[in-house]
């Protein structure tokens, strides 16, 4: 019995040991870092921010990038945003090489001439300085002579309006001899250029006469029928048309021209210093009632007749022509850097305002 009581004491005390030493705290071990230089290699080095080099590279970065991407998106509008005045670089002008104002004095016509231009130049600027990018003008009074503009002398993309040089240097080749009219071009596959004109759907072998293919471009705008009479003139041809025009600032191969240019193809065709009357009428007509009568056209009265030639790219939308009012005027609208849809809306305002202004009596 009392070797029983003994065994259980010893049991207790046991129970008691493990309990006391259970609620006894446990000892943290914390680990120091060796700061050793010995050990220096062994020991991982732990990350480190980004220093100022590093901030300033980033910086530089995303700088570049948003400059470049404002650079492009204004150089595709021709740096000029709505509502606000286009973006030019600083010029230096000297007093000997200023334009000079002419003012016309004395003839009661010309002086009326010159106030409706004013006019007309003022509506413009209004209307077009609220829409994106580059609008030019340039109006002929084909009375008078007189001519005025905005941005006329600028650089535009010319789009199908390069076609309006092409044409006439076929007529004059046919004046020359060098070419009949009448003569037959048999198509060929190679001669395709998609877009305007039904002359890509004929087949490889469709025989048409020269005078169709200028028909073609006049009323159609056709490309193929372009592509085929442009390449039947040799380079030399072409700048011989323009030289003789006076379109110094047009450039097939460079793919340029000006308003003023364009404004002169029309007025020296309508004097008469271009081609005989029978081409110069024919030619005329090829440009009336064609399928792009949406722009100048829409902007004047219905029973006006309008011989004209419509361009169009991305971000360009031309027109230009003469308009045979009461007082027959060149009118040459073209663009560059534009929204499509506004010079959609905008170039038949512009022609209503202008032709409204030139007919006043």
């Amino acid at each position: 019995m009392a070797l029983l009581r003994k065994r259980n004491d010893e049991e207790d005390e046991e129970y008691e040991d493990e309990e006391e030493e259970y609620k006894k705290p446990k000892r943290i071990r914390k680990r120091i870092r060796d700061l050793n230089p010995e050990n220096k290699k062994r020991r991982k080095e732990p990350p480190k921010p980004w220093g100022k080099r590093e901030r300033l590279i980033v910086f530089c970065v995303l700088v570049i990038t948003v400059g470049t991407s404002g650079i492009l998106y204004l150089t595709s509008r021709a740096w000029k945003l709505p509502g606000l005045p286009r973006i030019k670089l600083p010029t230096i002008s000297l007093p000997f090489l200023s334009q000079e104002t002419i003012v016309i004095e004395g003839d009661s016509e010309k002086l009326e001439v010159q106030k409706k231009s004013q006019e007309v130049i003022f509506a413009f600027r209004q209307k077009t300085n609220d829409l994106t990018g580059v609008y030019g003008l340039y109006v002929v009074d084909l009375t008078t002579g007189f001519g005025y503009g905005v941005n006329e002398d600028e650089e535009f993309e010319p789009a199908s309006l390069n076609k309006l040089p092409v044409m006439a240097g076929i007529y004059l080749e046919e004046e020359k001899g060098s070419l009949s009219l009448e003569a037959k071009y048999k198509l060929k596959n190679g001669d395709k250029v998609g877009g305007a004109g039904s002359l890509y759907s004929k087949p490889a072998g469709y025989e048409i006469t020269y005078r169709d293919l200028i028909r073609l471009m006049g009323k159609q705008s056709d490309n193929t029928a372009f592509n085929i009479l442009k390449n039947t003139l040799d380079a030399e041809t072409i700048e011989s048309t323009l030289d003789k025009i006076g379109m110094e600032s047009t450039s097939l191969t460079e793919n340029k021209t000006a308003p003023k240019d364009i404004g002169r193809f029309f007025e020296e065709l309508w004097n008469g210093n271009v081609l005989k009357d029978d081409h110069k009428e024919e030619l005329l007509g090829y440009l009336t009632d064609t399928l792009y009568e949406e722009w100048i056209a829409a902007g004047v009265p219905d029973n006006v007749r309008v011989a004209h030639k419509f361009g169009r790219e991305i971000n360009v939308v031309n027109d230009a022509g003469i308009v045979y009012g009461q007082r027959p005027f060149v009118i040459v609208l073209l663009s560059k850097g534009i929204v499509e849809r506004e010079a959609d809306k905008i170039l038949p305002e512009l022609a209503r305002v202008i032709y409204d202004i030139e007919n006043r009596q």
